[in-house]
């Protein structure tokens, strides 16, 4: 959700699974795929060619890039995010008629329609094990 929504307390989510995965052994592979993501929002293929929209996501790629080579570097965090935040308002803005659907509206579990468990509602019941 870091990658689609820019939001600072998803990435915090994610550090703290990451460190509590450590703990059991296991160590996860963590990386930000905004680029990715905004490379399939343009609803014509024509749009992505534009020289505006290249000239954005590859900046967006470049501080990516830097970022994930090191995620605890704070300094590569403000970064993509100055610029990521800066290449959003920019796509929305510019392709606002339907050119550009921004990943940030949407939820992927929720319309798939998949459970999602949270605090707020039961926990999911589970069945008994057949012997």
């Amino acid at each position: 959700m870091f990658s689609r929504t820019l939001d600072t307390r998803h990435w915090t989510n994610v550090q703290n699974i990451a460190a509590q995965l450590a703990k059991g052994g296991k160590k996860p592979a963590i990386y930000v795929h905004t680029w990715e993501l905004y490379d399939k929002s343009f609803a014509f293929p024509r749009v992505r060619r534009y020289q505006m929209v290249q000239e954005n996501l590859d900046m967006l790629e470049h501080f990516q890039d830097n970022l994930n080579t090191n995620l605890s570097n704070n300094q590569h965090m403000a970064n993509f995010l100055r610029v990521a935040n800066t290449v959003k308002d920019n796509l929305n803005t510019k392709y606002h008629d339907g050119e550009f659907d921004d990943p940030a509206l949407h939820d992927p579990k929720k319309e798939k329609k998949l459970e999602v468990w949270t605090r707020e509602t039961e926990a999911p019941k589970e069945t008994p094990e057949k012997a």
